[in-house]
């Protein structure tokens, strides 16, 4: 009875753990990266450990950061690379469906479709039609093949185009039209979101200019000023006290420039992609960019103006 109760007490963790070990997983077997996905866990977490260890005892802040830097790259970059693999399956989806209209159009099947589409570079898209005609080959249906890839594509927009073509075909008629009418739908998306993209370059601009570049910049002069100021006291035990007051204004500028250079950073990427997900990979740079500008002007504006 003891075994049981400890097994479903740590149930929920394990399950946590292997939950996330899948996506990691999937994510390196997604993009093809030929290295385990323990063993990159392991050397990430080792990585992190060590440099924080190095680290903390010159600066805590600094250390936080670099393990933070660490653990974002080591745990983030399959799934950066997951996103833009779909970006890139995306991209060149117009281009497939109008090249299979166009084929149908001219009397061809779906599979000579396929065949042309896997004899030209649409990028990975290519790649995933030449698995669609091994299947089709060996006995699957086109639905089947399409449903398969949609599946495994991890993208919304490709299950949806799968959905609405395998209906199309079903339906016995209809399909060009369908198939460029899906073509010039998702062109006029990507277009509205290079628009946005667009749009949103200037309030984009401003806000990382300010929060990351600006704010350290301001601070860090504010604190060689603050020091010059407190180190001008004669008595030796207001001395003593000036350098406690000072490693105590350092240290809340540090912690809030790095809170803001994060709020800033969510906000300008929430303009500019309107997905709050979409910061997170960006976090760990800007906050260690923020801290390097401000330590690196308190440093040298003070040794400018003779501190």
């Amino acid at each position: 009875m003891a075994e049981i109760e400890m097994t479903s007490q740590q149930g929920p963790i394990t399950k946590a753990v292997k939950g996330i070990m899948g996506k990691y997983t999937a994510a390196f077997e997604y993009t093809g990266i030929k290295f385990p996905p323990r063993l990159a866990i392991l050397g990430t977490i080792g990585a992190a450990f060590f440099v924080g260890l190095i680290t903390i005892l010159i600066d805590p802040v600094l250390s936080l950061l670099l393990v933070v830097l660490i653990l974002d790259i080591g745990m983030g970059l399959p799934f950066f690379l997951v996103d833009k693999k779909i970006a890139q399956l995306e991209g060149s989806l117009p281009d497939v469906l109008h090249h299979m209209g166009t084929t149908l159009k001219t009397g061809g099947t779906i599979e000579v479709a396929l065949r042309e589409i896997s004899e030209v570079d649409y990028g990975p898209l290519t790649f995933e039609t030449k698995k669609m005609l091994r299947e089709i080959n060996e006995g699957r249906t086109f639905e089947d093949a399409f449903f398969r890839f949609a599946d495994q594509s991890r993208s919304e927009l490709i299950r949806r185009t799968a959905t609405i073509i395998v209906a199309a075909r079903r339906a016995g008629g209809g399909l060009v039209d369908t198939l460029a009418s899906m073509s010039d739908d998702i062109r006029e998306i990507a277009r509205l979101k290079r628009e946005r993209v667009s749009a949103t370059a200037m309030p984009f601009m401003f806000l990382l200019a300010a929060g990351v570049f600006l704010a350290p910049l301001v601070f860090g002069i504010v604190k060689s000023v603050l020091e010059i100021l407190l180190q001008s006291a004669v008595d030796e035990a207001t001395k003593a006290q000036s350098v406690i007051l000072l490693n105590s204004f350092d240290t809340t500028f540090k912690l809030y420039l790095v809170i803001e250079t994060a709020f800033n950073t969510v906000g300008a990427v929430l303009i500019r992609t309107g997905q709050f997900t979409k910061s997170i990979p960006y976090l760990p740079f800007t906050m260690l960019i923020s801290y390097v500008i401000y330590t690196a002007v308190s440093t040298t504006f003070l040794s400018l103006i003779g501190g």
